[in-house]
């Protein structure tokens, strides 16, 4: 059947619009992927490495969790499916924050925070998406993204210096 899409205006207005993923985005044209965050104690944050099968960022360490919003679907709601998709990790109950939304390109982003003590070890990998994970400190991924070795989003900088001063709640 495939993964559809809803089509979004610059300001996040849906459009009466549904593509199919792969095709190409017209001018104005947006769809939303989510990101989320899991932070597993203060300033420490589960990451995964993305599957080598994957298109964009093969073999890159990523956020926690993160993918597509479907068609008919809300961002959250996406956020808590691939997390049980990705990690066999339920965060439905966790507190979970918005933290920004940005636009980068076609795509509307919606970054999360979630705050879940975690047992890295009752995590199954989806192997099509995820091939290892990995809990680390700011310092880590700070090296990470240095040596080339992470995905380097502009807003990780701003992110990271807010998330320090909230407070861990899981």
């Amino acid at each position: 059947m495939g993964e559809y899409w809803d089509i979004y205006n610059k300001k996040g207005k849906k459009r009466n619009k549904v593509i199919k993923k792969g095709k190409i985005l017209k001018n104005g044209e947006y769809h939303l992927v989510v990101e989320g965050w899991v932070r597993c104690e203060k300033n420490k944050f589960l990451l995964q490495k993305r599957s080598a099968n994957k298109k964009l960022f093969p073999n890159m360490w990523y956020c926690s969790v993160g993918g597509s919003v479907h068609a008919q679907e809300e961002p959250l709601h996406a956020l808590i499916r691939e997390s049980l998709e990705e990690l066999s990790l339920d965060i439905s109950k966790a507190p979970i924050k918005l933290k920004r939304i940005i636009i980068e390109g076609h795509t509307i982003f919606y970054i999360y925070l979630i705050d879940k003590n975690i047992n890295i070890d009752d995590l199954v990998l989806q192997k099509e998406e995820v091939s290892e994970v990995m809990i680390a400190d700011l310092d880590k991924i700070r090296q990470l993204v240095s040596q080339g070795k992470m995905v380097n989003l502009k807003y990780y900088g701003k992110f990271f210096s807010s998330v320090e001063k909230i407070k861990y709640l899981g």
